[in-house]
């Protein structure tokens, strides 16, 4: 009779195969870092951009979302701002052109409305695009 437990052959397959269905699984998720960036930071940009119209629908003020190409992030007069990842491309595109130090931004007033604008996001191949309307300020993704 044999004594219970595992030969040292069995022990080493056992190991071959985690090793190759670790590095499948590596493989994988690696292209997929891109576009998961892309996805996440348009997320939150689109996050963004509805909490400034509803401040601004709130306070009855007029409240903007102003980006800062030279500080890479999004800032607003009452949040935090929203530093853009490394590796990440933020356009914004507006019917105003930006200002001398680059800064660009888009502005929501009380009842809703906003001076419009498209923001684009890119990563690598991977893209994105959220558009604000001018007439409603609500924000949508869409294709790039």
């Amino acid at each position: 009779m044999g004594e219970a437990g595992f030969t040292l052959a069995e022990m080493l397959v056992v190991i071959a195969v985690v090793a190759l269905a670790a590095g499948a699984g590596a493989l994988a998720m690696a292209g997929r870092g891109p576009a998961r960036m892309v996805a996440s930071a348009a997320d939150r940009v689109a996050a963004e951009l509805r909490y400034v119209r509803l401040d601004a629908i709130r306070s009855g003020q007029p409240r903007s979302l102003i980006f800062d190409p030279a500080a890479k992030a999004l800032v607003s007069e009452t949040r935090p701002p929203f530093a853009i990842p490394d590796g990440l491309r933020l356009d914004l595109v507006t019917a105003r052109e930006a200002g001398a130090d680059g800064k660009a931004a888009i502005l929501f007033l009380p009842d809703g409305r906003s001076s419009g604008g498209r923001v684009e996001l890119a990563a690598g191949t991977a893209k994105g695009a959220l558009v604000v309307d001018w007439l409603t300020g609500l924000v949508r993704g869409e294709a790039p």
